[in-house]
């Protein structure tokens, strides 16, 4: 409580603050004068091992006797010199962004896992550093010596340049995204650390989540982009995995320069990482502290962020089709991280603890900083307003951006037709979304097994419907049947692509009304969910009230019968006759 008090404005006047450029400087002095001292001390630590040495000239021989076969495998196949290069540039900044990918989470899990294993974690806490200064520390200690990994390697990475087919601007724009895939590395295994308990958990699952992930986005946004990225820059080199550093000097200057190759790779790489910072940092925090204002604030701040970006593929397709179809994988992939924020604020405590309202009234905290305080229903009216409106922008402009841009005709008219009634579904069974998790999570649940139950609850709504139109398909002779059995998918959200499909027929018949129809239902069913939540959760927050006020009902009466019983005998001792001595003869 001292520290939350001290950290409000409550000794200064609000004429009294300093300008934001004084404190700024006074930040970046402090922060060059005294660092961090969890970094220091990991670092030290790092000095004193001998290994360390050895592990980095083991890593960086193998690493250069791999490129040196792989060179002579690419001298006796290519052609030129410039192909070889190129092959070699390809090869060092793959193996470079395997080993990051790997290396990065195993070295940071060992961190906050290993203070509490080891029993120091408590010893860390009572120096008196906040969570925001030790998940600084850490990061900056691991993420050191990652880099110390890059930096050993740089001279084999150099390799391809001295053959040619790459420039060194080339190069190093490389090896400055490879620093950059380190920095997320490290947040990943951080934040996977902060929840372990146990060192060699953090370790196994860190490095599971790792070989699963990495390879996953080492095939998305390398050989998968770089075919489409060939499609609008005929310059750049078609299934090359590292494109993106090639492509800031082949590539022609333009909004669809700016817009892929410097907007996206910076939210891509930003928001990620935020996202896993103050993830560890609430991980850090105790639970009758403030752990929600970091989550929120960043889902604020992304979410529009996310919409905006989610517009661009559509105005930079060149058909009608091709707007509409980018506008419906839009929709849907703004939906994915409206449906992953719901998951994660199931977390949230039903309301803000003592200790946080007496945090706000000490430091007069207002009306939009209790709003984004702990609360469960606080978290997912956020959810609903930012998810819903997004939504409904994406699909506005998109379908806008197809009636100014595309070619007049049929296919137009019906493409904004698709962006509607795929809008339409995403949002209200979002909606539902939402209201399903809130409500398993008000009754008492804790949060992963209301997740794992939303879960289990979505799958069967989205498979259960095709089971049932696979065997009544099956199973029916009649012609004409099997669109009324293809109706009976509507509840599952998949039933948004028979929608879609059906408008490409001059008669829909009754495919759209039976869609709609099912989508308004999932609508009621998570607004009603909603309601229901915020009535138990409001029930809860009165039970735990009235449990305060009982609480200090009782230690006031304890107080006042102490001091009652101390009271007594000094009056018992004054309400006493005082002996006088005999008077002397």
């Amino acid at each position: 409580m001292t520290m939350a008090a001290n950290e409000g404005p409550m000794s200064q006047s609000p004429g009294s603050k300093e300008p934001v450029s004084l404190r700024m400087r006074k930040g970046w002095q402090r922060y060059f004068a005294e660092p961090n001292a969890i970094w220091m001390r990991e670092m030290r630590q790092s000095a004193r091992l001998g290994r360390t040495p050895w592990i980095l000239f083991s890593l960086t021989l193998s690493i250069s006797m791999l490129m040196c076969a792989i060179g002579a495998i690419g001298a006796m196949n290519s052609s030129s010199p410039a192909t070889l290069g190129q092959g070699l540039f390809q090869s060092f900044f793959s193996i470079g962004y395997f080993v990051v990918v790997l290396v990065g989470p195993t070295i940071a899990a060992n961190s906050i896992a290993a203070e509490r294993e080891g029993r120091t974690w408590e010893a860390v806490l009572l120096t008196g550093l906040t969570p925001k200064e030790i998940a600084r520390g850490k990061f900056m200690a691991a993420y050191t010596s990652i880099a110390l990994y890059i930096v050993v390697l740089a001279p084999a990475g150099a390799l391809s340049f001295l053959f040619g087919g790459v420039t060194a601007s080339e190069v190093v724009i490389a090896f400055l995204f490879l620093f950059l895939f380190a920095a997320l590395a490290v947040a990943f295994g951080l934040a996977v650390s902060s929840l372990m308990a146990s060192l060699r958990g953090a370790i196994v699952v860190t490095l599971i989540l790792a070989i699963c992930i990495g390879p996953s986005l080492y095939g998305m946004f390398g050989p998968w982009c770089a075919a489409g990225i060939h499609q609008i820059w005929g310059s750049m080199p078609e299934l090359s995995p590292i494109w993106l550093p090639l492509a800031y000097e082949r590539a022609t200057f333009g909004l669809e320069y700016v817009t892929l190759l410097i907007l996206i790779p910076l939210l891509l790489i930003v928001t990620p990482a935020w996202f896993l910072y103050e993830t560890t940092i609430a991980n850090l925090t105790g639970a009758a502290d403030d752990r929600s204002f970091g989550l929120k604030r960043w889902f604020a701040i992304s979410t529009p962020l996310i919409a905006a970006v989610c517009v661009v593929p559509s105005l930079l397709a060149t058909s009608n089709d091709a707007r509409s179809i980018l506008a419906c994988m839009s929709v849907s992939a703004f939906a994915s991280h409206i449906t992953f924020s719901v998951f994660l604020f199931a977390a949230e405590p039903y309301g803000p603890s003592r200790r946080v309202k007496t945090h706000f009234a000490r430091t007069g905290a207002g009306g939009i900083r209790r709003f984004m305080g702990p609360g469960l229903m606080r978290a997912m009216t956020l959810v609903i307003m930012l998810g819903l409106l997004g939504l409904a922008a994406i699909a506005m402009i998109d379908a806008g951006a197809l009636e100014a841009l595309g070619t007049a005709g049929v296919d137009r008219e019906t493409g904004i037709q698709k962006i509607f009634v795929w809008a339409a579904y995403t949002g209200l069974f979002t909606l539902f979304v939402t209201g399903l998790v809130t409500w398993l999570r008000s009754r008492d649940n804790t949060p992963w097994i209301a997740r794992l139950i939303a879960i289990a609850i979505l799958f069967l709504i989205c498979a259960l419907p095709w089971v049932i139109v696979a065997i009544g398909d099956a199973a029916s002779t009649s012609s004409g049947s099997i669109d009324e059995w293809q109706n009976v998918g509507a509840p599952s959200p998949f039933f948004a692509f028979v929608m879609v499909a059906a408008l490409d027929k001059l008669d829909p018949g009754s495919t759209i009304e039976v869609g709609f129809g099912a989508a308004m239902v999932w609508g009621f069913i998570g607004f009603g969910l909603l309601a229901a939540a915020g009535r138990r959760c409001s029930r809860a927050i009165a039970r735990y009230e009235i449990s305060l006020e009982q609480a200090d009902a009782a230690f006031r009466h304890e107080d006042e019968a102490l001091a009652a019983q101390n009271a007594a005998p000094s009056a018992d001792a004054q309400a006493a006759p005082t002996e006088t001595a005999p008077a002397a003869t």
